[in-house]
């Protein structure tokens, strides 16, 4: 829905046309746009099915766009949506955690962690038994060593050197910790799935669907109230709602990107797509405020967005992230 928003992407320049020249047939908005005629096709049915634009029955057949006011009234529905599944998902962990702590008593497959040290077991066990993935929720506060920092990336590099999948969602904080960033940006390039999201309401970690580790209010009572969850319902529970916040994050994880974009570039892409402000980034990549200022307004104007959200969309469709 937001691509058609963004002057410069194909659905967009498509709309464009239509708005500008009114009814059209695909030839022509080819001829108009300079796209290849089959790429206007598959754009121009894309938008049919959301009710973007419409066509007649002629041959060839002519397409009208909706009204602009139409296409916004969907893109704000549509981030409305997304928030609302956030909050959702908030909610739900909510709910889990108190069913949790209150099933931790007699349940065989709920126990409460009492002590770091035994979570930091806990949490090397996990992952050596993994036979597939593991799912990461991480944010601060943290009470590891930095020598338990070091056991861990070299335990997640041996891991994944052996096939095992790693997707961790960070919150925004990682780009406050230099530590962290780095460790953060090692493991990527080693495979590791990436992704931020401005907070995150809990710790977990999940091994395969087999257990996991939750420390529910880790800034008000720090460990107090964290559990191991073995496989349950309230488990399967837990996975759902990883995955719905992995839906709703930014992904960090650079793959390559279009040819030609520096690589400061595409890190300050990284950053302000994860929200980082024009400080921090100036901050992380040792650069003047002015200069980032001046960057950012210079992708923009490349991405063809408006706002930070945009760009962050169309970076991530593009690839640069």
């Amino acid at each position: 829905m937001l691509d058609v928003l963004v002057p410069d992407s194909d659905q967009g320049r498509i709309y464009r046309a239509l708005t500008m020249r009114g009814r059209s047939d695909h030839q022509a908005i080819a001829r108009y746009t300079g796209l290849p005629e089959d790429t206007v096709l598959e754009v121009l049915h894309t938008l049919a099915e959301l009710d973007l634009v419409a066509a007649d029955d002629g041959e060839p057949a002519r397409w009208e766009a909706a009204p602009p006011d139409r296409v916004m009234s969907l893109a704000l529905a549509e981030e409305e949506e997304r928030r609302a599944r956030l909050w959702r998902a908030g909610a739900e962990l909510d709910r889990l955690y108190h069913h949790a702590h209150a099933a931790s008593g007699p349940l065989r497959y709920v126990e409460p962690i009492e002590h770091p040290a035994t979570l930091i077991m806990l949490t090397n066990r996990l992952q050596e038994q993994a036979a597939e993935q593991v799912r990461w929720l991480d944010r601060p506060p943290y009470y590891s060593k930095p020598h338990h920092f070091r056991e861990q990336a070299e335990t997640q590099t041996r891991r994944m050197a052996e096939g095992i999948r790693y997707r961790t969602l960070y919150s925004q904080a990682v780009y406050a910790d230099q530590r962290l960033f780095t460790t953060m940006t090692r493991m990527a390039e080693l495979g590791e799935r990436v992704r931020v999201l401005p907070e995150l309401p809990v710790k977990l970690t999940i091994g395969d669907a087999e257990s996991a580790l939750l420390v529910p209010d880790p800034d008000h009572s720090g460990l107090e109230g964290a559990l191991l969850v073995r496989a349950s319902g309230l488990l399967q529970a837990l996975i759902g709602i990883f995955e719905t916040l992995w839906t709703l994050s930014v992904p960090v994880t650079d793959v390559g990107g279009e040819q030609g974009l520096p690589e400061q570039d595409r890190a300050i892409l990284t950053l302000m797509a994860a929200g980082a402000t024009d400080d921090t980034i100036a901050r992380r990549l040792d650069m003047s405020r002015r200069t980032v200022v001046r960057r950012i307004a210079a992708l923009l104007d490349r991405l063809g967005a408006t706002t930070r959200f945009q760009a962050g969309v169309q970076a991530a469709k593009r690839g640069l992230l």
